[in-house]
């Protein structure tokens, strides 16, 4: 949902270019958006929350579990078809196939799946607001960027004004028209405006070295340039910007609110899920057993024989013969019990309800339910502190922004007047009228009224593109 804040902002995109690539500010952001260490561990958090979300979905299955295992027994030992002590050692296998599914809980499942989709939302929000923050830091750099080139403009092109004063002057003492004072003022001024080039030249390239690093690129740094826009820098970029319905829709509409709405709903839900362990619950279960015992024989072939049992009839106290026919197996047909068929013919399974019915617990799950209800109550403050931290920001970065706009046109006229003024004074200079060091008082009050409005311009520019941000949610890709 992450991609504008500035696409609105600088309505420009990367071009590729024959030598290097020039970045817009909308490539930036995507750039950092795909790139980005913070933002990618920020996604990591995401999915990490729709895992569990997922598990929430799959508690309301059956389990299904199978066990097994083969030993060696040795001495005196139970035999686990025939239940009896038998010497000797041997060899068994146990297996069993069990299987578990929750009927009923008080709708602990329900809530737990709730709360897990709660708290995927909130993850989503908090990577949408740690992506926005990562985006306006990349914003500030880009315009300090700005700001440093047209520092360095102005720096070069009074270097360069002085360069030719220079030069102007170096005829004029040279003929004997200014004393020496005067040409050393202007070779001092030319000294100065030196170091106020590379001084621009070194902010500037720092500029672009934070930027740089900020994008984490692995291209070239000699390569790293960003294009200059075209923006509005008139009192109308904010106009409308202070209605109360803009800035209610604007506070409903930030990722911190959101977050901070969704963890309530997911406390909500943590409360219902402690209060579900006073509940009874219900559960099915099933299991399948069977086992392997080395060595039994296996018979194929049976024959019948007849038995007579001895037995005093109390009527008559005669002795009676009582004939019994047993099966006996035929030693001839004995062959070997495999271990498959003594898994089949050994097997034995079971299915089952069972009730919990919940009556004391060392007052864990009144604990529990105490703790979800205070958890709730903070996530409403914290939802409510949200909110006031968003309005009070957009408030403010209102008022910044128009007090910078007051600022930038305040400190345009004076660079316009500076201007007008240090026309004034290379004409008298150059009449002989003022000294060197007076001309040189003038460029000096003209570069920093310059700068000042160099500063303030995109300080207001930066200012009405936050207050945008907030107002509008247009930092998303």
């Amino acid at each position: 949902m992450m991609k504008k804040i500035l696409s609105f902002f600088f309505l420009v995109c990367a071009i590729p270019m024959s030598a290097q690539q020039v970045w817009s500010l909308s490539a930036c952001i995507e750039h950092a958006e795909a790139n980005n260490l913070d933002i990618q561990r920020g996604k990591n958090n995401m999915l990490l929350a729709e895992i569990n979300e997922d598990q929430s979905k799959l508690a309301f299955l059956p389990t299904l579990n199978l066990n097994g295992g083969y030993y060696w027994n040795f001495g005196l030992t139970i035999d686990p078809i025939t239940n009896t002590r038998q010497p000797g050692s041997r060899q068994t296998l146990g297996s069993t196939a069990s299987s578990n599914w929750t009927l009923f809980n008080g709708g602990r499942n329900l809530y737990q799946l709730q709360q897990a989709r709660m708290n995927a939302m909130a993850a989503m929000y908090q990577q949408m607001e740690l992506a926005n923050n990562v985006y306006l830091n990349i914003a500030s750099s880009y315009l300090q960027i700005l700001v440093n080139q047209q520092l360095l403009e102005v720096a070069d092109g009074q270097l360069k004004a002085s360069a030719q004063s220079l030069k102007r002057t170096e005829i004029l003492f040279e003929n004997g028209a200014i004393s020496k004072d005067n040409y050393l003022q202007s070779l001092a001024q030319v000294r100065t405006d030196e170091g106020n080039k590379i001084s621009a030249e070194n902010a500037l390239l720092l500029s672009k070295l934070m930027l740089y690093q900020m994008l984490q690129l692995d291209t070239p740094f000699e390569e790293f340039d960003i294009l200059v826009p075209e923006v509005d820098l008139t009192a109308a970029a904010m106009a409308g910007y202070q209605r109360e319905e803009l800035l209610e829709s604007a506070v409903e509409k930030q990722p911190s609110v959101q977050m901070a709405t969704s963890n309530v709903s997911s406390a909500n839900y943590g409360v219902k899920l402690a209060q579900s362990a006073r509940v009874p619950s219900v559960a099915f279960s099933g299991q399948l057993n069977s086992n392997y015992v080395q060595g039994l024989p296996y018979f194929t072939e049976y024959y019948t024989l007849t038995t007579y049992t001895l037995v005093e009839n109390p009527l008559t106290g005669s002795i009676d013969q009582v004939p019994q026919e047993i099966n006996v197996p035929n030693p001839n047909s004995q062959t070997a019990y495999t271990v498959a068929n003594q898994l089949l013919d050994n097997r034995n399974q079971f299915l089952g309800v069972g009730v919990q019915i919940p009556l004391f617990n060392g007052g864990q799950t009144h604990s529990a339910v105490q703790r979800a209800k205070i958890q709730l109550d903070n996530a409403l403050i914290d939802q409510t502190q949200a909110e006031l931290n968003v309005r009070q920001t957009i408030e403010r970065a209102y008022l910044d922004a128009k007090g910078a706009l007051a600022i930038y046109e305040a400190s345009k006229i004076s660079a316009e007047a500076s201007a007008e003024a240090l026309e004034n004074a290379e004409v008298n200079f150059e009449t002989g009228t003022i000294s060197a060091f007076d001309f040189s008082l003038s460029k000096n009050q003209f570069l920093a009224a310059k700068s000042r409005e160099i500063q303030s311009k995109f300080d207001y520019l930066f200012k009405v593109k936050v207050l945008e941000f907030y107002l509008f949610n247009q930092i998303t890709l």
